[in-house]
């Protein structure tokens, strides 16, 4: 107890000691917050939740199932998950698959396991930012860049559902017909929906915010290290990834470094998605330790995919 005292003390010396530089860096985790990812998720957590209520999410399920039930062995709900994970973006992943444990839609093996491949960053960053980084070092052919993104995650899941489906947890009561009726939309109206829907994503948005922030203040330690610039950009990737992007951006690193170091963050997200993720799984009681695990896994596969690739190219 002493120690963790003596530990924060510091933190609040170091902090007050450098004022200036504290402000700038949670004023930029703030204005991140604000100016990007709260009008490009909050439209996202509106929709998801409104379908999770109503039961909408079962219906696309079931159109997604026709295709990709044979490859990716989850239920109905699962593939829903799944969908809005890979389209919507970190953190829907969390925020889908916590919202359908909690309406008891899915198992518990089967939310465990989706977390595990279905919380990435969205398509829309990656397009919007990603891709012209990518044009601007001399990699002109995205889509190998594309599949190491999101094509490793996807493969794999569908080697998870394979094996957890011979173990009966995931295909079970769950996806079937009687046990999926959705009662919430027959117990409420689409304004009490909307209430609630509103109410719990706002919330949700402002305790993510607080992450970022948080997460982005704490650079300052990073000044204090003896390593070189080059150095301290590449780690703030992996403390808070969109102003981490930026970063290691700026550096001297060669094109191939820099390519490298951006794909393999984005991969692992950052400590600040691991703490917003956090958040949702603390409110359903799903595991953490289970959904660090597993993206430690994918984060070295395709760290090893991409220094090949960015080798060959």
């Amino acid at each position: 107890m002493l120690l963790k005292t003596l530990a924060y003390l510091l933190l609040i010396i170091i902090i007050l000691s450098h004022p200036d530089d504290t402000f700038q860096y949670a004023y930029e985790g703030l204005y991140q917050w604000a100016a990007k990812m709260v009008p490009t998720l909050f439209p996202f957590m509106m929709i998801s939740s409104i379908m999770v209520y109503s039961g909408a999410d079962l219906e696309l399920g079931s159109m997604l199932g026709k295709f990709m039930k044979k490859i990716f062995r989850y239920s109905r709900y699962g593939l829903y998950a799944i969908f809005m994970g890979f389209f919507c973006g970190f953190p829907m992943g969390a925020k889908v698959v916590s919202e359908l444990f909690e309406k008891d839609k899915i198992s518990k093996a089967e939310a465990n396991t989706l977390l595990a491949f279905c919380n990435n960053i969205g398509p829309a960053y990656f397009m919007g930012i990603i891709m012209p980084i990518l044009h601007e070092s001399g990699y002109h052919t995205i889509v190998p860049f594309v599949f190491g993104m999101y094509g490793i995650p996807a493969l794999y899941g569908v080697i998870l559902g394979h094996m957890q489906s011979k173990k009966s947890q995931i295909l079970n009561i769950y996806d079937s017909d009687e046990n999926s009726s959705p009662t919430c939309a027959q117990k409420s109206s689409l304004a009490t929906t909307l209430k609630k829907s509103c109410i719990d994503n706002t919330q949700s948005l402002i305790i993510l915010g607080g992450y970022i922030t948080f997460t982005n203040a704490f650079r300052i330690f990073l000044d204090f290290i003896p390593l070189s610039a080059n150095s301290k950009c590449i780690l703030s990737s992996f403390l808070e990834i969109i102003g981490g992007v930026q970063a290691i951006y700026t550096t001297t690193l060669t094109p191939e470094q820099k390519v490298f170091w951006i794909m393999t963050a984005l991969c692992f997200g950052g400590v600040s998605c691991i703490l917003q993720t956090s958040s949702f799984l603390e409110k359903s009681g799903l595991s953490l330790i289970y959904y660090l695990k597993h993206k430690t896994i994918i984060t070295l596969v395709s760290a090893g995919y991409y220094l090949m690739l960015t080798k060959l190219l």
